[in-house]
């Protein structure tokens, strides 16, 4: 591993512990036995470490959804592939690291915003209007995913998460299950079908 991966490692593991605001270049220089120096010499500013850290998780987010996305046959299996990858890997980042990301680092927060924007309608407008639409109902595809990302972007958020004591991956589930499956118990599907007529 060279320096720069190094330093990168290190500070991701420190600051999912202790937070991006409490970790200081001197609890990098012990982590990584680097020197001060050094560190400076693959990154400017603590700012840059951050983004570098940011970067590298996305990344390799961005590859496991689509690995998840391609090893799948039918779109409910794609979808269920997706949504395990995203909390298996989320269990892996305290909210607190991304309640801070969100505060101290909005610019980096944006991105986050647009990633899951970006693959969120790139996944359910294909899924929706492709060939194994058959498996949803008909649903127009620019509703369902404007109506997903909006309500990710107020629930699958850190200060919504840790106001209300939640767990990132349990919130992530929970969303999806309400988008994919609805409230409504099965036995009274037929009570509270919003298409029929009434009498």
């Amino acid at each position: 591993m060279d320096y720069r991966e190094r330093i990168i490692t290190a500070y991701r593991e420190q600051a999912s512990e202790r937070g991006i605001s409490r970790v200081t270049m001197d609890d990098l220089v012990a982590a990584t036995g680097v020197s001060k120096r050094t560190i400076y010499r693959y990154f400017r500013s603590k700012e840059e470490i951050v983004s570098a850290v940011f970067d590298d998780f996305i990344a390799g987010i961005s590859l496991k959804i689509q690995t998840a996305y391609d090893c799948a046959d039918s779109p409910l299996d794609k979808i269920t592939n997706i949504i395990g990858e995203l909390t298996r890997n989320i269990k892996l980042v305290e909210p607190q690291f991304l309640y801070e990301l969100q505060k101290y680092y909005p610019h980096l927060w944006e991105k986050i915003e647009r990633f899951r924007s970006e693959k969120i309608q790139q996944v359910f407008e294909v899924l929706l209007t492709g060939s194994g639409r058959d498996c949803f109902r008909q649903v127009h595809p620019q509703i369902f995913t404007t109506a997903l990302l909006a309500s990710i972007r107020s629930v699958i958020n850190p200060t919504f998460i840790v106001e209300n004591q939640l767990l990132m991956d349990e919130a992530i589930q929970s969303l999806f299950n309400i988008f994919l499956y609805g409230v409504v118990e099965t036995r009274h599907l037929k009570i509270c079908d919003l298409n029929k007529q009434p009498v």
